[in-house]
This record gives structure tokens, sequence and C-alpha cells, in this order.
């Protein structure tokens, strides 16, 4: 009876492997090793609890792709509680973007689940790798200021030039007679006419146009 109680109170860590390959499957065995090599020990440091591990692997897929079978599996049993800990080699093999790799480890967070990169000791559970996280999050949020200051750059530049898409045209920015425009549209020409004779888009036109008041 005494040992049945003490098997009821044996903690269970359930442990989640997560290994991913591109191209080499060599690469997934070399992933499978240093993984086992560190669960050796950290069953040794855990004796007294009973350790269950899950294995998930995509091989052939590209961390670019977010719809990685393993993964999503793995997501779905992190939100089902099914998880406790989850380990991996290295952050790339988690995803290969930043912010990607962020929303990974926030729904690891948002479930209580904490997770070991095993080749660059990132782990969760101490306040070393809880700073670690927060750093990720920090440049996460640079690379979001990066992209909104590049679409801002973008905008900018196709309304100097008339590119929709803000980008290099491979052609010399067109000097545009603004008062000719002016009077051009007073005289009944269309915008799109107007953009024709001087070879641009329509949105600098309008711009003139807006700015002279005539357009509201």
């Amino acid at each position: 009876m005494e040992q049945t109680t003490q098997q009821q109170d044996k903690k269970i860590i359930r442990i989640a492997k997560y290994k991913r390959c591109s191209t080499a499957k060599q690469e997934l065995l070399l992933q499978e090793e240093s993984l086992t090599k560190f669960l050796l020990r950290y069953k040794e440091d855990h004796a007294g609890a009973e350790i269950i591990i899950s294995d998930y692997s995509d091989e052939g897929i590209s961390g670019k792709n977010t719809n990685r079978p393993a993964l999503l599996k793995l997501l779905s049993d992190v939100q089902k509680h099914n998880i406790n800990l989850v380990v991996f080699t290295k952050l790339d093999r988690l995803g290969r973007s930043l912010q990607d790799l962020l929303n990974t480890v926030t729904t690891f967070q948002n479930n209580q689940i904490d997770f070991i990169v095993v080749e660059q000791s990132i782990d969760t559970s101490t306040p070393q790798g809880r700073l670690m996280f927060h750093v990720l999050g920090a440049f996460a949020e640079f690379e979001r200021s990066l992209i909104r200051e590049r679409m801002q750059s973008g905008r900018k530049k196709a309304m100097e030039t008339g590119s929709r898409s803000g980008k290099p045209c491979n052609r010399p920015k067109t000097k545009i007679d603004e008062d000719g425009v002016v009077f051009k549209f007073q005289s009944s020409v269309s915008m799109n006419q107007i953009a024709k004779l001087y070879g641009v888009s329509i949105t600098p036109i309008r711009r003139i146009l807006l700015e002279r008041g005539l357009l509201k």
C-alpha cells in the first residue's frame, strides 16, 4: 500500500522533443544525438520524477514554412496541457524569422510551458532564460519598427515619384510642371489624361491638385 501511494505521488514531467531539418537527414540525426544526451542528464537530475518523452520531428521542411505538421501537433498538445517542457537544439529549429519564433514561444508561455534550447543554453525555467525571452520580444518589436519605417518610406517615395509600390522603377524622377497641371485641370482635362501627358501615375497629379485646393 505504501509503495502504491509513493507511485501515485511521483511527479510526472511530460517532455516534448522537437527536431526539424530542411534537407539532409544527417542533420536530424545530429539533433537527436544532442537531445538524447541532454535528456539523459535531465533524467539523472530529476530521478524522483517520472519522465515521459514525446517526439516531434519535421523532416525536409523549411523553417520558413509555419505549417509544419509536427510543430502544429506540438502546439496543439501544448494548448491541451499535455506537455510540461519543450526541448530543441537551436532557436532556428523552431522558427527562421524572429516574429515567428516569438509567436511560438509566446504560446508556450501563455500555457505555462517552459522550454530549453539545448545548444544555446536557454532555459526559461531560470531567471536568465526568462530574461532571454524578453530580449527576444524586444528584438521582435525592433524588427516590426524597421518594417513600419520601410513601409512609410515606401509610401513617401510613391508620393514623390508616382510609383505605387515605392520601389525603384529604374527611371529618373519626372519633373512635373505644377502650374501646367492646374491649368489643364481647370481646362477640364481629366487627372488620368494629365498623368498620361506627364508620363506618371495619377498619384502625384492628385497630390498637386489637393495642395492647390482643387480637390477635396
